[in-house]
């Protein structure tokens, strides 16, 4: 695997096909850390130089949710683990992450993290397991069982078919631009800026209490929009609104993960301006992201809703995640915290 020395690649397969299930390591105790503005560089000295599009590696993504212990940090032999406790679901890690181009030894980096969970208590799971981190695992852990978890996919999209909507495919978004354009031809687009966050806040707040249902994430999401909002220049976001008579009625921030490409985070809209939600997914990649090839638009989470609008847009690729485990839990209930509600 580039970027890395794994121990674990050639010295070790005969020792993996002695010992499939188990394998001995050193202490699994771990040090964790909140994810805090002050830790960015460090958390980024990891996970930048992997190049990887996956959104579960942007910064931005682990402060803005990883809030009150959801997630944290730890360090150990040039790897760097991310620990989840969400409520409803056990606690999980992401794949290790180790130091690029540092010497290490990846299989005891997964099993160090699969013993710390067997020692509190929980079913051991690392789940949104993506490139490159996904074939390093299946390297290191062949006797793994691995899981697709489709609701985590990150929807990619081609950024120039998302500025001219242009195709047979995208005629329909194409319509809903147009008309927004013939009802409402005063509109006006701006860059976001700070002074604008109350008016984000309360078109944030219109459009939650317009819902139907309120999932669990969605419930914590404001406090996450906030610290987004509020920590725009630190985190290195750039947003875009569009105002009809001087009224805010969308906004959209998102970052560059990568050159090549951008990762949007939040994209919130008053539905009642007839193709509002098209018009300001074109005029924030028209307008703040001409020099990538690439838009991550995330995952839809399971939500019918939000997975029928990403499909619409006839991404070009979906980053895949992966759950890992050292039994088959394909047919356990519980695992994702919500199955028996």
């Amino acid at each position: 695997m580039p970027g890395v020395q794994c121990l674990c690649n050639n010295q070790k397969k005969e020792e993996t096909k002695k010992n499939m299930i188990e394998t001995k390591t050193s202490s699994a105790s771990f040090q964790f850390y909140p994810i805090t503005l002050d830790k960015k560089a460090l958390i980024e000295s990891y996970t930048k130089p992997w190049g990887a599009e996956c959104s579960d590696l942007s910064f931005t993504n682990m402060f803005i949710w990883g809030t009150d212990g959801k997630m944290e940090y730890a360090e150990k032999d040039n790897v760097l683990y991310i620990k989840m406790d969400f409520k409803r679901v056990p606690v999980y890690f992401w794949a290790p992450i180790p130091k690029y181009g540092e010497t290490v030894n990846y299989r005891k980096a997964v099993y160090d993290a699969i013993d710390y969970m067997k020692k509190i208590g929980v079913e051991p799971t690392i789940r949104s397991v993506s490139s490159p981190f996904y074939e390093m695992m299946q390297e290191a852990c062949p006797e793994l069982f691995i899981q697709p978890t489709d609701i985590a996919w990150d929807y990619v999209y081609e950024r120039e078919k998302l500025e001219t909507l242009s195709g047979k495919k995208l005629h329909a978004k194409r319509n809903h631009v147009n008309k927004f354009l013939s009802l409402y031809s005063d509109y006006e687009y701006r860059k976001l800026e700070p002074s604008m966050i109350d008016d984000c806040i309360a078109l944030y707040d219109q459009w939650k209490e317009e819902k139907d249902e309120i999932s669990a994430e969605l419930k914590e999401e404001r406090q996450s929009v906030l610290l987004a909002l509020n920590h725009m220049e630190d985190l290195g976001l750039v947003g875009g609104a569009i105002f009809i008579e001087n009224k805010l009625v969308a906004f959209t921030l998102g970052e560059r993960l990568q050159p090549h490409l951008q990762l949007v985070h939040i994209e919130k809209a008053d539905a009642s301006f007839e193709g509002i939600y098209p018009m300001i997914n074109q005029q924030y990649v028209k307008n703040e992201c001409m020099e990538v090839e690439l838009i991550n638009r995330e995952e839809d989470m399971g939500i019918e809703g939000m997975r029928k609008a990403k499909r619409a847009y006839h991404p070009v690729k979906m980053i895949e995640k992966y759950m890992f485990s050292p039994r088959d839990l394909s047919q356990v209930k519980g695992i994702w915290g919500w199955e028996e509600e």
